[in-house]
């Protein structure tokens, strides 16, 4: 637990846990088998207060929710409440936050944060849709794909060049609702994370308002890269619970399974490779929270939340694995729900910012 949390969180913690287990766990198998984001439950997260800003509830909610065993349900909830949420509140006009922000802590409305682009992912600077100014305000085109929750969207936070000047600069975020039949949204077939609705996004001449821009002109790339920030923070929290997670279900199946005249987990091989795993989730999850202390206190910890997502999403990843390999082949079949955990997590390492990528920002705030 995140020790220095005030006691009242402890109370908090112990509400979603029990509703994680009784109210969402018995039914993660359907909407994983249906492929199928359950809006209906993700209105009922929101009556249980798992949407909202409250940054140390929403520490908690990161640890607890993945355990309903639906990691793209859990990555779906974190994406608003810990990306889409929170530049709400911190971009948007008065009338933008009585529009969007309001019905989406209500749970009625979600939305996607647009950016990566089929020639574009972790290169901002090569961001291709373009926001033309027009005397009613702005036309929109271009494409963006593998956007978590486009497919169940009502409105997109989408980043587009609105001016000539090339590289990072003259960009700038706007709000689209997807209702415009200008936007059109495809959804996306995956290897895992099948609940989380990514979709592919087309724009063609869309027309919004000129009030749809979200903070100021220019401002795009700073603003992703604080909403990226937090992704990584809490996105760490969340990968490492669920692997510790994935290992103590996988410790469980070795205490009940027996080979050669005892059970699994009596085999010195097995011993040690489960107490290096436990070793390694404890140093990735110390990790975690040092740097969410530190940015609960208003610390600049981008280099932290870098060596988050480098060691503590490869952690998770490799734990994750080694489970599929323990279970044997039990453990590769379809249906089974490590070889599901299995392909969930190889898009640790893929989505919001590679190994590479993370390796060469850390090497930046080291000067070398």
């Amino acid at each position: 637990m995140l020790h220095d949390f005030l006691p009242q969180h402890h109370a908090f913690r112990a509400h979603v846990r029990s509703f994680v287990e009784h109210g969402l766990r018995p039914l993660s198998e359907k909407w994983e088998k249906q492929r199928q984001f359950p809006i209906s439950i993700f209105r009922e997260c929101a009556r249980q207060k798992l949407i909202s800003l409250d940054r140390e509830r929403n520490g908690i909610i990161a640890e607890e929710l993945p355990k309903c065993e639906s990691l793209g349900f859990a990555l779906s909830v974190f994406v608003q409440a810990n990306l889409v949420a929170p530049m709400l509140e911190e971009l948007g006009s008065a009338a933008q936050k009585k529009k969007f922000l309001s019905p989406l802590l209500r749970g009625e409305k979600l939305g996607a944060v647009a950016v990566s682009e089929p020639s574009a992912g972790s290169d901002f600077a090569a961001l291709q849709t373009k926001a033309q100014e027009t005397r009613a305000g702005w036309r929109l085109n271009g494409t963006k794909t593998y956007i978590t929750n486009a497919a169940i969207a009502d409105f997109l936070i989408l980043a587009a060049r609105t001016d000539p000047v090339q590289g990072l600069q003259g960009m700038s975020l706007f709000l689209i609702p997807v209702s415009s039949n200008s936007v059109s949204i495809k959804r996306l077939s995956m290897l895992g994370l099948d609940t989380s609705a990514a979709g592919e996004i087309i724009l063609t001449n869309c027309e919004i308002p000129a009030n749809s821009m979200l903070g100021e002109r220019g401002q795009a790339f700073a603003y992703v890269q604080s909403g990226l920030n937090r992704e990584r923070l809490f996105g760490g929290l969340a990968c490492v619970s669920w692997a510790q997670y994935s290992l103590d279900k996988t410790l469980r199946y070795l205490q009940g399974r027996s080979a050669f005249g005892t059970t699994l987990n009596r085999f010195q091989a097995i011993r040690h490779q489960v107490a290096d795993m436990h070793t390694r989730l404890q140093a990735a999850r110390q990790l975690n929270y040092h740097a969410f202390r530190g940015w609960l206190q208003g610390e600049n910890v981008t280099k932290e939340i870098c060596m988050i997502k480098l060691f503590s999403y490869q952690t998770a990843q490799s734990v994750v694995e080694s489970c599929v390999q323990l279970h044997g082949g039990v453990g590769y079949m379809d249906q089974h729900w490590c070889s599901r955990f299995y392909r969930d997590a190889r898009a640790l390492t893929i989505a919001a910012g590679t190994p590479e990528i993370m390796k060469e920002m850390i090497a930046v705030f080291l000067r070398i």
